[in-house]
């Protein structure tokens, strides 16, 4: 059996920088909730690999987070996120979707 060990290069490809101070946190929000992969990330900003996996490990899971959050409306519908408990005490978020109708509007508008 062979281990791979993953070893950091710290001498990134020319042109390319070890500072997270190139990264402009909404820039990489949008591109990393696009889809975008680290690879194409990192070449898009101008840093090493595994800058952007750094920079993104600390971040993903709260902008993961904040996009199921709250409420979403745009012509046709309303979406509201709601907790819903689980037997085992933890808990799931749910999104709970219904027309753009003036009743579903003023119940949300009493709602916050």
């Amino acid at each position: 059996m062979t281990v791979k060990l993953h070893v950091r290069n710290p001498v990134p490809p020319a042109g390319l920088s070890t500072s997270p101070a190139l990264l402009k946190e909404p820039s990489v929000r949008a591109g990393y909730l696009s889809g975008m992969s680290i690879p194409r990330l990192a070449l898009a900003f101008g840093v090493a690999e595994y800058v952007m996996q750094d920079y993104l490990a600390e971040r993903r899971c709260g902008w993961s987070a904040a996009a199921h959050r709250g409420i979403h409306e745009d012509g046709r519908r309303t979406v509201v996120f709601t907790k819903a408990s689980r037997e085992t005490g933890g808990y799931d978020i749910r999104p709970i979707s219904v027309p753009r109708i003036t009743m579903h509007v003023k119940a949300l508008e009493a709602r916050v």
